[in-house]
């Protein structure tokens, strides 16, 4: 039995749908009938999902979303947006405010039983990933994708980590991804290598931005820097920083190994090395490999098809590389807009082939053993 919490103005709705979520369904159910007390409701005692609708006087739907995304009791807990307004431009919103779930009016009252009963099975399942650790995503060939996989792998985690993640860009070269989620890279890391004091937990937060989602980050500065941009011992000392607050950290890493990325690398538990098909990317993945043997259980493959048709296949890259690839990511048309607006598949649509992808990759990036410690 769930405790379901549904919120609409309509009152012979709400009944209705008290009737079938207690009778056919077994669960608990509260209601309430704006938007204000359902959020308080909601703070006194977390449900295990939430219904709710998008026109109510006072507070609407999408802001109780946001509100319920931002407080850490409720942040994970599945949302279904159940609303008149049923455009594609209304399904976006309720995603991006933080919906699991759109569902359109008129709705039979079986086939919403059934959503709530999946919603509910999803979020009771083990989470593939075992929240807690570093990773790192590296190619050593510019231009494979591999801050778009970090910032929707970023989004996903942090998600599955009730708000406890941080996304971290470690490029020098004007990194993009603040650019990626749609937000100015205002503060950003340039400035710790200025401190003459030691960076500690609550420092770092000073420079960390926040997304909608909740998912916090350590910019890259919009105007390239001279050399490797941080220090070895600043960036040791950064990561040590924000583990003190997020169990979970993914580094965006410039493609080249010097002495930034070696100390990011060599702090990761698991380091994501991504390529694409083509020649370029197959031999710098062969030399990248090579140089990092030393890293062992800890590196994974990705394969990241920018294109719609692929020259070698994933079978076909494993025999050149005499490795397994851990994961594809197919080619996803919706991208090419995500990138240009600033909004994530993950965060927007989840549903999409890139989407799904990312979150199929959870499995592969278990941390092997205990979290490593910042050195």
């Amino acid at each position: 039995m769930a405790r379901i919490l549904v919120i609409d103005d309509n009152m012979d709705l709400l009944q209705m749908i008290r009737l079938l979520l207690e009778e056919r369904g077994g669960h608990q159910v509260i209601l309430a009938a704006e938007g204000e007390d359902g959020l308080r409701k909601a703070m006194e005692s977390p449900p295990d999902l939430a219904i709710v609708d998008i026109m109510m006087p006072g507070m609407n739907g999408y802001e109780v979303c946001r509100r319920l995304r931002r407080e850490p009791a409720t942040a994970s807990i599945p949302i279904i947006v159940l609303t008149a307004r049923g455009q594609d431009i209304d399904r976006k919103t309720a995603l991006e405010a933080g919906a699991d779930l759109h569902i359109p009016k008129p709705v039979t009252m079986s086939a919403l039983l059934e959503r709530v009963n999946e919603l509910l099975a999803r979020d009771r399942e083990p989470p593939a990933i075992r929240l807690g650790g570093t990773i790192a995503l590296l190619s050593l060939r510019g231009g494979v994708g591999t801050t778009t996989i970090a910032v929707n792998l970023a989004l996903l985690l942090n998600k599955r980590a009730k708000q406890k993640a941080c996304l971290v860009d470690l490029s020098p070269s004007s990194g993009n991804v603040a650019l990626q989620l749609g937000m100015r890279p205002d503060p950003n890391w340039s400035a710790l290598a200025l401190l003459s004091t030691g960076i500690g937990a609550e420092t770092i937060k000073t420079y960390l931005l926040t997304h909608p989602s909740g998912l916090r980050v350590l910019a890259a500065p919009f105007v390239p820097v001279i050399g490797e941009g941080l220090p070895r011992d600043k960036v040791v000392a950064a990561l040590s920083a924000l583990r003190h607050d997020f169990p979970l950290l993914v580094i965006d890493l410039p493609s080249v190994l010097n002495d930034v990325t070696m100390a990011a690398l060599e702090n990761a538990d698991i380091i994501v090395l991504v390529m694409t098909s083509d020649p370029a990317s197959i031999q710098a993945t062969l030399g990248t490999l090579q140089v990092l043997k030393g890293f062992g259980e800890r590196i994974r493959l990705i394969l990241n098809q920018t294109q719609p048709n692929q020259p070698l296949p994933a079978e076909a890259l494993e025999r050149v590389l005499r490795t397994s690839i851990n994961g594809v990511i197919p080619f996803d048309p919706a991208q090419t807009q995500a990138l240009a607006k600033g909004r994530p598949l993950v965060y927007v649509d989840p549903d999409t082939p890139l989407a799904k992808a990312v979150a199929a990759l959870a499995p592969a990036l278990q941390p092997v053993g205990p979290r490593r410690p910042a050195t």
